[in-house]
């Protein structure tokens, strides 16, 4: 048996997308038959398609609790009740952003721990490990350890890697 290969370039994209139809009700025209035939055979079932909007956003920000910046505006792209749900942990993401050039002294700002620990304090309360990580550690160098176990804990229960591993450290020590 023959068959076709298709070939695969890494610089472009490898997903397809799939005409969507006119304003005025008419389908887009498109180059190949065997994707728009796909197109309607896999919208004609409708438990085919799974509905993200349906998750509730406690779920959801526990799913993407751990996500890095780029993870989660992707995840954000998925549906607008997404975008909606996950706007706490972007805004997180750039306090985040905000702590870590504080601590480091990057970004025209000069070090200074005590903006960065609010920063990263206000990010945990929007929900980011990350940021609850990072809390963890500026608790732990000044000596404050029941308050960075408890945002290491915080962080582990949520899946956070970095988390549980600064947990388990710190109950070695």
């Amino acid at each position: 048996m023959n068959r076709k290969t298709l070939l695969y370039r890494s610089d472009a994209s490898r997903f397809i997308a799939f005409p969507f139809s006119k304003p005025d009700g008419r389908d887009a025209k498109t180059k190949s038959s065997r994707w728009s035939k796909v197109s309607s055979e896999s919208s004609s079932s409708p438990t085919n398609d799974p509905d993200f909007s349906a998750l509730p956003f406690d779920i959801l920000t526990k799913i993407a609790a751990p996500f890095n910046f780029p993870n989660l505006l992707a995840a954000s792209l998925v549906c607008r009740s997404w975008g909606d749900a996950l706007r706490a942990l972007r805004e997180a993401m750039v306090l985040l952003r905000q702590g870590k050039q504080f601590k480091h002294g990057r970004g025209g700002v000069g070090r200074n721990l005590e903006k960065a620990l609010v920063s990263f304090l206000k990010g945990a309360a929007r929900g980011s490990t990350l940021a609850m990580v990072d809390a963890g550690l500026i608790y732990w160098e000044r000596g404050q350890k029941e308050e960075a176990i408890a945002l290491y804990q915080k962080a582990a229960a949520l899946g956070d890697a970095a988390g549980q591993c600064n947990l388990g450290i710190s109950y070695l020590n």
